[in-house]
């Protein structure tokens, strides 16, 4: 008798494991296509994670939402959820509005991630997603790389020698 009263969120922490190794017979255990790359990295493959929201009276069957959210946005959630309007200081956004319409938009400025370590394919590096854009920014070397996600989801189109000012723009506010 719980199904009509629990909360189900099904998610991930970062995208698939896409390069070979020895616990998966020396071959690539998932493939996060048509996006590049996967765990470990600040590419699509490495972001774009499953979302899977159950909340009876709340969501609608096979409901589908295009809206760029994080797992930082739970908290807040469960907070209006559970009628309290003042969110203590929290980077996140309640989802609330999305599950109740999936059209709706939560007017968010931009998403950042920051991935400060070493990896087998990636080094210390941070990124942010404002509207279509996103640009990282890789520490070794200050290289930057922007990508315009709507006509590139597959982060291949290097942009920011021919977009300088929004590549300054998003660089300015990643900072």
């Amino acid at each position: 008798k719980l199904t009509g009263r629990t909360v189900v969120i099904l998610t991930s922490d970062n995208g698939g494991v896409d390069f070979s190794t020895a616990k998966s017979d020396n071959r690539p255990p998932t493939s996060n296509a048509p996006f590049r790359s996967g765990k470990g990295t600040l590419y699509e493959g490495g972001l774009r994670v499953p979302l899977i929201i159950r909340w009876p009276g709340r969501t609608k069957p096979d409901s589908e939402c295009a809206a760029q959210v994080t797992s930082q946005d739970f908290f807040p959630t469960f907070v209006n959820a559970l009628g309290q309007t003042d969110v203590p200081r929290h980077d996140g956004m309640s989802l609330l509005p999305l599950l109740n319409n999936p059209q709706a938009s939560l007017n968010r400025e931009a998403l950042f991630w920051h991935y400060p370590h070493y990896y087998p394919r990636m080094t210390p590096a941070s990124a942010i997603r404002a509207g279509d854009w996103k640009l990282i920014q890789y520490y070794e070397d200050n290289r930057i790389e922007l990508f315009n996600l709507k006509t590139d989801p597959a982060d291949t189109i290097y942009r920011a020698a021919t977009q300088p000012a929004i590549a300054k723009a998003l660089h300015t506010k990643l900072d």
